[in-house]
């Protein structure tokens, strides 16, 4: 009984943010979000997946974190989500749960990949699916596959934008949310996205609750064909970003 009002004081709080940042989030998605945390919580005493376990800290740096994209993934075409380095499972899971979107959840470590797995199928998350392959891989296999690629802190912009290209289809969306990126990851950024076929679509900055930060998020439009061959081979994004 406790465990259950815990539980339902957190749904309230997190619903209360959700309210407070004007995100149309109901309560059974708030809840099934915090169950999700709740089993990241319970996982990471045997296998390192988050520095962050602090339920008020999780409810803000996981969930609200994720959810404050709505807004930019709901504008993107009906489709498949993709979320490129998902970690515990964030932004994707919180996402597919809020948008009832099919999903691939895409990290490159395994052992991540398997939790993820399990939280999905424990929670009957229906439609959402895992993948550790290297997103260079997996766009070369499903290209063009997803109206909508979002992505947390993994990469630097000109890396993510380069990825999301080939696993775009024509007018889906790249959402990438930041910290304060730098003037110069900006403007890379920027030549990247004309290199790969991207037209800048908006910029939104948001300041979390309880001084936990600032986010950047900045969506970008796939409208035209990349200028170079992409996927490029596994790597060499990160080796030699384009924006460089």
């Amino acid at each position: 009984m406790d465990e259950m009002m815990h539980v339902d004081e957190l749904v309230e709080k997190l619903c209360t943010y959700c309210d407070a940042y004007e995100l149309d989030v109901d309560e059974e998605v708030a809840r099934r979000c915090v169950e999700h945390f709740m089993l990241v919580v319970e996982t990471n005493k045997v296998m390192n997946l988050t520095r962050i376990t602090n339920e008020h800290d999780g409810l803000v740096l996981h969930i609200l974190d994720s959810l404050l994209l709505l807004p930019e993934v709901r504008s993107a075409p009906y489709g498949m989500l993709l979320d490129i380095g998902t970690g515990a499972g964030y932004p994707g899971i919180p996402l597919t749960l809020a948008t009832g979107r099919p999903s691939v959840l895409i990290d490159s470590v395994a052992k991540k990949v398997k939790a993820v797995a399990g939280f999905i199928d424990e929670m009957q998350i229906k439609d959402a699916k895992v993948s550790s392959e290297r997103v260079e891989s997996y766009a070369r296999e499903y290209r063009a596959s997803c109206t909508c690629v979002v992505a947390r802190a993994v990469a630097a912009l000109p890396v993510l934008i380069e990825y999301a290209s080939p696993l775009l289809a024509w007018g889906g969306s790249l959402v990438v949310t930041k910290g304060v990126p730098s003037e110069e990851e900006i403007s890379a950024g920027l030549h990247a996205a004309s290199l790969c076929g991207f037209e800048f679509g908006s910029v939104r900055h948001v300041t979390l609750p309880d001084g936990l930060g600032d986010r950047t998020i900045l969506r970008f439009d796939k409208l035209h064909d990349a200028k170079l061959g992409l996927p490029r081979k596994v790597g060499v994004a990160k080796k030699h970003p384009l924006g460089a």
